[in-house]
């Protein structure tokens, strides 16, 4: 048991060593070096490239005409349309359309709302003085 200890303790200090080293090291590159490509290789493509391109050759048509065969054994009942809902690209939202035209009409019935407890207020208002004149001019009981 303390050797399966002393080794995972071991394994756990190396791996992140390696890891920081692979990191921070620099490995050469081959293929990204000046001196991967030799004079033989060089040489040897040259040499690919003077030759003519070879021709591509495509098989006569055929003249004989293909028939094909179709069976169809499911019943009819599997045929049906299927009845998916359309789709829509709104995903539900409201469009700005609507969001506009809720905005204004809301700021329309607040406008209404306003002048509406304005006038209520200023009637109820205008009734308490005219009582209060005439209450002032004779002797009226208070309820």
């Amino acid at each position: 048991m303390a050797c399966r200890k002393a080794a995972s303790a071991v394994q756990l200090t190396i791996l992140p060593v390696s890891i920081l080293g692979m990191l921070f090291l620099p490995a050469p590159i081959q293929a990204q070096s000046v001196d991967a490509v030799s004079p033989e290789s060089i040489e040897r493509i040259r040499a690919a490239l003077s030759q003519p391109p070879p021709v591509l050759r495509v098989p006569a048509p055929s003249t004989e005409t293909l028939t094909f065969h179709v069976e169809v054994t499911a019943p009819l009942s599997l045929l049906e349309p299927i009845d998916d809902k359309p789709f829509d690209p709104t995903f539900g939202l409201p469009s700005i359309q609507e969001l506009v035209g809720r905005g204004v009409g809301k700021i329309g019935s607040a406008a209404v709302n306003y002048k509406r407890r304005r006038a209520q207020r200023r009637a109820k208002k205008e009734v308490d003085d005219a009582l209060a004149a005439f209450c002032g001019a004779q002797p009226c009981p208070i309820p």
